[in-house]
C-alpha cells in the first residue's frame, strides 16, 4: 500500500472577466497546462474564492487540492 500525501496547488488572476474573456481563458488554460503536466495526481477537491468588483479589481482564486504519491 502506498502512502498518500495532500497537497494543495493555488492558481489565481486579477481581473478575470476582463479582456472580453480572455483573463478567464488564461486561467483555464493555466490549470488545464498543471493538470496534463501532473498526470499521477489524483483530484480530491477544488474551491474557487472570489473578491473585489464593485470598488476594486476582481480577482478569482483557485484552490485545487489533490493527492499524490509518497513514491514520487
Amino acid at each position: 500500500m502506498e502512502d498518500l500525501i495532500m497537497r494543495v496547488k493555488i492558481f489565481s488572476m486579477n481581473n478575470p472577466m476582463g479582456k472580453r474573456g480572455e483573463n478567464q481563458q488564461i486561467l483555464e488554460d493555466q490549470i488545464n497546462d498543471w493538470l496534463s503536466q501532473n498526470k499521477g495526481v489524483e483530484v480530491a477537491m477544488v474551491e474557487q474564492s472570489a473578491s473585489g468588483g464593485s470598488f476594486g479589481a476582481s480577482l478569482w482564486v483557485i484552490s485545487v487540492w489533490y493527492n499524490q504519491s509518497g513514491n514520487q
